[in-house]
């Protein structure tokens, strides 16, 4: 089998399962095999004589992918901030509107002398080592009650030269850190109502680990725990920061009303949608 056969094959498959932009996805998972390098090929070079194992492979990869598992999963990578990102079935896919939630906290991070950082929930790490990245003098604690994705978040910060800034710590939210530590928390905590679990698209809700995604009846309580104990280890002034879920955002901003926040602000994301609230805490 040709290259351009190949791709056409998989492009075409995808297409008659409803994979979104099939086109893209076939050459990726030609690209995974190692069978180009870039998409041209795929037109300079159509004839290209595709080995019995790269074949064998792409199929594989395909098979998994009408299947609804993510590209991301299947790549073992996704971009972020700019940066690539180790990803597997431990931990969430970065997705583009946490980049808001990233960008506002290294926005914060440089008014600040020498900030103190927690990333609770780090997952793949990819808050925690754009931080690190974006502001060198700041010192990153990531945390996460999973050793896989504390791995990962580890392999990621290596890969990209940021583990000398990171702290890596095994727990539950903010229970492992002492009073007045922190001039910033910032999460993106899971916030998915249990009743819409089985709304979510097969790829989210088949592939992407449950503990990452869900949050009680409402989707708020992790939210609610971390609201109602980040006062503790945060210092006079520090901020909290919260990737939150779409209509979320009036019920959030009461939680941190309530407990004694101010400078309560909310963010959209491209979508216009409120996804990130952030807060700054004063005794």
């Amino acid at each position: 089998m040709h290259l351009k056969e190949l791709y056409l094959s998989g492009k075409e498959n995808m297409k008659r399962n409803s994979v979104d932009n099939p086109a893209l996805e076939s050459y990726l998972l030609l690209w995974k095999t190692n069978a180009i390098s870039n998409m041209s090929e795929i037109y300079t070079h159509p004839e290209k004589e595709m080995k019995d194992e790269i074949i064998e492979e792409y199929f594989e990869l395909l098979g998994r992918r009408v299947n609804n598992e993510p590209t991301a999963y299947i790549l073992g990578e996704k971009e972020f901030y700019s940066r690539r990102f180790i990803v597997n079935p431990s931990v969430l896919i970065p997705r583009p509107e946490t980049e808001l939630l990233a960008e506002e906290a290294v926005r914060i991070t440089h008014t600040i002398e020498s900030p103190v950082v927690l990333d609770l929930g780090t997952g793949s790490g990819c808050i925690a080592v754009t931080i690190a990245g974006e502001n060198p003098g700041a010192k990153i604690f990531a945390a996460d009650i999973s050793p896989e994705a504390l791995r990962t978040a580890s392999d990621n910060a290596s890969m990209l030269r940021t583990k000398d800034k990171i702290t890596f710590v095994k727990g539950d939210l903010l229970s492992p850190f002492k009073k007045d530590t922190f001039d910033i928390i910032v999460s993106n905590p899971p916030y998915i109502p249990e009743s819409q679990y089985e709304t979510l698209e097969p790829g989210v809700r088949d592939y992407e680990p449950k503990l990452s995604l869900l949050a009680g009846s409402e989707g708020l309580s992790i939210i609610k725990d971390i609201i109602g104990d980040s006062p503790y280890i945060l210092k006079d002034g520090g901020w909290c920061l919260l990737e939150i879920g779409a209509g979320q955002s009036e019920r959030v901003v009461e939680l941190f009303q309530r407990r004694g926040f101010r400078g309560i602000t909310a963010l959209r994301d491209l979508s216009n949608t409120e996804r990130v609230i952030k807060a700054q805490w004063k005794k």
